[in-house]
């Protein structure tokens, strides 16, 4: 799999899974935060794109969690979030990108392929 999509939002989940898939790629959601760790074992996405706040899990301890394991640090990953704060936030907890939400579907496309290159 390239790509894990990794939200609370069943509904964000599925939009960009559905863009994604129309791209070409293989994309895969986790709706539940708590359970990405156990995918990504299992599926070893090349990318991740998760949402900075989640109900139970925040994506900045996702992304630490997955830049300070050896096994998994070379995985890339967008963070995306409305909120004001965000992108600074997002940068501090050493994402490779960042998408605002509301985002443009081009927006998306571009990030996601310049990091797969």
């Amino acid at each position: 799999m390239e790509i894990l999509i990794v939200d609370d939002n069943k509904d964000i989940c599925q939009l960009i899974e559905s863009i994604l898939l129309s791209e070409g790629y293989n994309v895969e959601s986790c709706f539940n935060p708590l359970q990405f760790s156990e995918i990504i074992k299992q599926t070893q996405p090349k990318l991740i794109i998760t949402d900075l706040l989640m109900s139970g899990y925040d994506g900045r301890t996702l992304t630490r969690e997955i830049k300070e394991n050896a096994e998994t640090q070379h995985i890339k990953i967008i963070m995306m979030s409305a909120h004001p704060d965000a992108k600074k936030l997002s940068e501090k907890a050493g994402v490779d990108d960042f998408l605002t939400k509301p985002f443009e579907i081009d927006d998306l496309v571009t990030k996601v392929e310049n990091l797969l290159k």
